[in-house]
């Protein structure tokens, strides 16, 4: 029997791909002076005070889309994120959307920079975060 199937009732984090990370950085650490930035080579986040979010900027990667589908290359939604507080909830949330026929990126659970997650094809996904 799978665990939980049933979504956080909160966004982990937005992920929005933009021309320039340093840029756009700089203007919301104007219009967020109380959120905390973290500015890394190439992309950066934000966080408000004590809560659980991340806003997320990152620049395109270096290669060209050939055709007009979703791409996390193209300015705009990149993505956003629900998370889960186990692996036993993710692999439920996997089995659920398995269920409902959701298209996921790498047919599953993948492993997302040492986290696991679940990239569905609708431009959202669940992780769970390693503590």
């Amino acid at each position: 029997m799978a665990a939980n199937k049933t979504m956080k009732s909160y966004i982990h984090h937005i992920t929005l791909t933009v021309k320039n990370a340093k840029k756009s950085l700089a203007f919301y650490r104007k219009v967020l002076p109380d959120w905390k930035v973290v500015e890394k080579r190439g992309w950066g986040y934000l966080t408000p005070p004590n809560k659980d979010f991340l806003l997320d900027l990152s620049q395109p990667r270096d290669y060209k889309i050939d055709n007009n589908k979703f791409d996390r290359n193209r300015i705009g939604l990149d993505h956003f994120a629900f998370q889960v507080g186990s692996m036993s909830e993710l692999k439920g949330v996997e089995e659920n959307l398995r269920d409902k026929g959701v298209a996921m990126e790498t047919g599953g659970i993948t492993d997302d920079y040492g986290n696991m997650a679940i990239f569905c094809l609708i431009h959202i996904y669940y992780t769970f975060i390693r503590s």
